[in-house]
């Protein structure tokens, strides 16, 4: 009978356990759940160049380091504590904290505390923060006050901002409920989760005998819990004549969001209700329209003025193509003034040496003067000169009557070219033979060609060429306009 009993008591175990859990998954199963990076710290590299803690703030003895946080050093009167900068705007959350409390003694002091209240602390006498706080406290007690040999212990409690903590008592009568358990020196670091979900208060433990994520035991649990709607979270440690190490290695916290519901396709009308939507759109429609064309019956003006201050499509085409032309035969009519002062020029030129030659001034006998070879040589390049501007005038001409394609512009664009080399030619020859012989003869007392007269040619080459190029690029601008 014995043996029924306890396979009863077996059974009807087995069957709660497997109903909390499947309330818990059920209650967790309803919400999202995401990491909040601004709650949370972890190392390695857990503090920034400037060794504060990113989204924290540590305050007394806490020692930020790089892959924990030390709240206190085993040493005597101390107190530490870290809270987030940033407070908590959702309503439910879970959060997981891994830590280690290691001493030399058998018994420790005074122990560490987690924090989700209204407001940051600040230092303070109950386990290293305020006292007075609005929110809840998870403390594990290391030092047994009150004599009961009942500690470590992890309790919760609770305060609406008007309760002090019993020191003398450890909190025995104030505590929301709590669990027995030995957190100093183990192995791996202790864990404990604290789930607030549907103001439902839940812990849970993990003695750090091993590194399985699984091994958590429930600690305590309470229904119909009413915390702040936006707190901050906080650790603090403390320690009295005895002295502990409070080591804090992550703290983790996780938000529970309601889940997004998708939108629920539009409801698709019938057949005849689409009909008489469409009917009375044509009718409206149709009803516009006659409005449009009484007020514009009565109010003729008005529509004149509005469309005299825009310029259709038609007629800003024919503007554009006739400031086109305009402005091509603008600039071949400038080209064509400049061809003939460069031709004038180049007569001028040829009349000079003609003289010069008649004149015999230039010989052997005028003891190194321009030999008769170089002369004839600047005769014959004169003459080129002379075709090649008979030509580009006679291009010029043609292009104004029958406009000017790209073979011919080339064309025009190699003989401008060819002008400037043999001028440049020219004037390099005169100065060879005057800056050789200078020394050793005097000019003649005939007419000779003045470096104005060569100076004068270069610049009018030079405008030929830039009024070229300008036209060029400007027929260029009005071919595209066409496309």
């Amino acid at each position: 009978m014995a043996d029924g009993s306890n396979t009863i008591m077996y059974r009807f175990l087995f069957l709660w356990i497997l109903g909390y859990v499947s309330f818990v998954n059920c209650e967790v199963g309803q919400r999202s759940r995401r990491f909040e990076y601004k709650q949370s710290f972890k190392g390695p590299h857990l503090v920034n160049k400037q060794g504060s803690i990113p989204f924290w703030k540590h305050f007394g003895s806490a020692i930020a380091g790089d892959e924990q946080v030390r709240i206190t050093p085993s040493l005597k009167d101390q107190k530490g504590s870290v809270w987030a900068k940033t407070s908590n705007v959702n309503e439910f959350w879970e959060v997981e904290i891994f830590f280690k409390v290691t001493g030399r003694g058998r018994i420790g002091g005074d122990g560490l505390a987690i924090w989700y209240t209204e407001g940051s602390g600040e230092l303070g006498p109950v386990f290293g923060s305020s006292d007075n706080w609005k929110g809840m406290g998870l403390f594990f007690d290391s030092y047994d006050n009150d004599g009961e040999n009942n500690n470590p212990y992890v309790m919760v409690m609770l305060n609406d901002g008007t309760k002090s903590y019993d020191h003398f008592k450890d909190g025995s009568s104030q505590q929301l409920g709590g669990c027995m358990r030995d957190f100093r020196n183990r192995p791996n670091p202790v864990r404990a989760k604290i789930r607030y979900l549907n103001n439902v208060l839940t812990v849970f433990y993990h003695n750090g005998m091993s590194n399985k994520d699984d091994d958590y035991e429930l600690c305590m649990r309470a229904e119909n819990v009413e915390l702040p709607k936006e707190g901050f979270f906080g650790i603090s440690a403390a320690t009295g004549g005895l002295a502990d190490d409070h080591d804090v290695l992550k703290f983790l916290t996780y938000s529970y969001r309601q889940p997004v519901e998708e939108k629920k396709p539009a409801k698709e009308i019938s057949e005849e209700e689409r009909k008489k939507l469409e009917q009375q759109y044509d009718q409206y429609a149709q009803q516009l329209e006659k409005e449009k064309e009484t007020y514009k019956s009565q109010h003729p003006e008005k529509f004149k003025e509005e469309n005299a201050k825009y310029e259709n499509a038609y007629d800003r085409d024919v503007r554009l193509i006739y400031e086109g032309q305009a402005s091509i035969h603008s600039l071949i009519g400038t080209l064509h003034g400049k061809t003939g002062e460069l031709t004038t020029q180049v007569n001028n030129l040829h009349n000079t040496v003609a003289k010069i030659q008649a004149g015999g001034s230039v010989g052997a006998s005028s003891g190194g003067g321009i030999s008769r070879q170089e002369f004839n040589s600047l005769l014959n390049s004169q003459n080129e000169l002379k075709n090649i501007i008979y030509n580009i005038r006679k291009d010029i001409e043609s292009m104004k009557e029958g406009g000017a394609n790209s073979d011919r512009l080339d064309e025009l664009h190699r003989n401008v070219r060819q002008v400037v080399e043999n001028v440049g030619h020219l004037v390099t020859k005169n100065q060879m033979s005057g800056g050789a012989h200078q020394k050793k003869q005097e000019c003649p007392k005939v007419n000779c060609l003045s470096t104005r007269t060569f100076i004068s040619l270069i610049v009018i080459q030079m405008l030929a060429v830039i009024g070229y190029m300008f036209y060029k690029s400007h027929q260029d601008q009005a071919a595209k306009k066409f496309y």
